[in-house]
């Protein structure tokens, strides 16, 4: 069996990106290892709403910012790698706005980073509690509960998440994942199949689906779609193990 892409998109450990929902929240996704995602740049380069001559002059700087600009500040300090600053701005940011779905999604994702999982599990329950039919917030806690070995649950919120949008390429992969592990290799490559029909330009599926045909015994599907998955110019790290993968293919072969 080939390597497994552990990463995932959402609330994984890579760098943080922001993307619209029509619902109004923010969806917290994993963009490649060193490498900011024009989602965060566009987000972090917004110019700040202006503010009133004398408001820095005040004890809290932030004060007169809205729940979008304060987790701008947040993510500012996790690009700058300062995480514990930037928990403490999303803190001061929920104590203001307790119910913004928003702010409770990004504060889980950096609290995984952290290695809180039960914090940012919390956040999480906290914010599908306040809206339970956005299938982002649904993906991202499906993530939180891997991190407890909580796959039958985590495998329900995927469920649910696709329900309300059948094409949420995040949930489609990330229940991929889970099925993958799990040995379902067939209902596995349904998913692969469909994050690479929506989105054909992302390398982490054609790596998962050349994965999965690798156990299903279909070596040369798996070869060519690791073929693929190099020609996007992947990660360099994955890069290499896809070359490694190829080189131990061939030599199973010979």
């Amino acid at each position: 069996m080939g390597y497994r892409l552990t990463k995932t998109w959402l609330l994984g450990a890579g760098l943080l990106a922001l993307v619209a929902c029509d619902s109004g929240t923010v969806a917290v996704v994993e963009g490649e290892a060193g490498e900011k995602s024009e989602e965060l740049r566009t987000f972090l380069e917004a110019p700040a709403q202006p503010v009133k001559p004398g408001a820095h002059r005040q004890s809290d700087p932030h004060a007169q910012l809205g729940p979008d600009k304060m987790a701008q500040v947040a993510l500012q300090h996790l690009d700058e790698a300062r995480a514990q600053l930037a928990l403490d701005r999303l803190g001061d940011a929920i104590g203001k706005y307790p119910d913004n779905v928003m702010l409770l999604s990004v504060r889980a994702s950096v609290l995984l980073q952290n290695q809180q999982p039960s914090l940012a599990l919390a956040d999480l329950n906290r914010a599908v509690d306040i809206d339970p039919h956005d299938p982002v917030l649904l993906t991202n806690r499906a993530q939180a509960l891997r991190q407890f070995g909580r796959t039958d649950d985590a495998r329900r919120d995927l469920d649910r998440a696709l329900d309300l949008e059948p094409d949420f390429i995040a949930a489609l992969f990330n229940r991929g994942s889970l099925l993958f592990e799990a040995d379902q290799y067939a209902a596995a490559l349904i998913d692969f199949d469909r994050c690479i029909l929506l989105e054909p330009e992302v390398p982490a599926a054609w790596f998962n689906r050349a994965s999965t045909y690798e156990a299903m015994g279909q070596r040369e599907r798996a070869i060519a779609d690791l073929q693929h998955f190099l020609s996007l110019s992947p990660q360099p790290s994955w890069a290499q193990i896809a070359h490694d993968m190829l080189a131990q293919w061939k030599v199973d072969q010979s």
